[in-house]
């Protein structure tokens, strides 16, 4: 690109891309969840041990508290050890840290006390349990902030085009393998009729 061209109009348009969180903030996040840990231990007076904390999170959501594995007695005769974490993005913390430190913090280390007290596969992932936890913590029990994620690195999804007989779909990518393999079939829920993929022209 010839810089000599270039207008400051442009360049005012461009987005500046957030640098994601180092390692003293990251450090204080994990402070804040094992202080939340610890407040829910005295609040329920039991023991929670402390969950991994990863800040590898992408996309739009700034947290996500996630479970690998099932309890003994998943499956017949099959027992596999549950691992959790919390996750954390660590490009939507630097753009909103404080906010992040405050509310989504608690957010994820309430969906950890729910799974160890209740089980997460027997209760609503922002039930009247969830909500239980977050008024304790003295925090807003929203299920979801909404966030300018400008400058932050997203996933962008491949869409596919669908059609019924009143107007084009979207499908995202599991769903269109699912009707490429024959495992699923969609209707439009306005017309009933079935879905079919748009040929692309060549």
């Amino acid at each position: 690109m010839n810089v000599a061209k270039t207008r400051v109009s442009d360049i005012s348009t461009i987005p500046v891309i957030i640098t994601p969180i180092g390692d003293i903030q990251q450090r204080e996040v994990i402070e804040q969840t094992e202080h939340f840990i610890r407040r829910g231990a005295a609040l329920f007076n039991q023991h929670f041990a402390e969950v991994p904390v990863v800040f590898d999170l992408r996309g739009r959501a700034a947290g996500m508290y996630k479970v690998t594995g099932r309890k003994k007695g998943w499956g017949i005769g099959k027992s596999r050890t549950q691992y959790r974490q919390i996750r954390y993005n660590p490009w939507v913390f630097a753009k909103y840290y404080q906010e992040n430190l405050t509310v989504t913090v608690p957010h994820e280390v309430a969906h950890y006390l729910v799974d160890c007290l209740h089980d997460l596969r027997r209760v609503r992932p922002h039930g009247s349990e969830w909500k239980a936890v977050m008024d304790a913590f003295g925090v807003d029990n929203s299920v979801t902030a909404r966030f300018d994620l400008a400058g932050i690195p997203t996933r962008q999804h491949q869409q596919f085009d669908y059609r019924c007989d009143c107007k084009t779909h979207q499908l995202g990518i599991r769903r269109h393998n699912k009707m490429l393999r024959g495992q699923a079939r969609y209707l439009c829920r306005y017309c009933g009729v079935a879905l079919a993929q748009v040929e692309v022209a060549i």
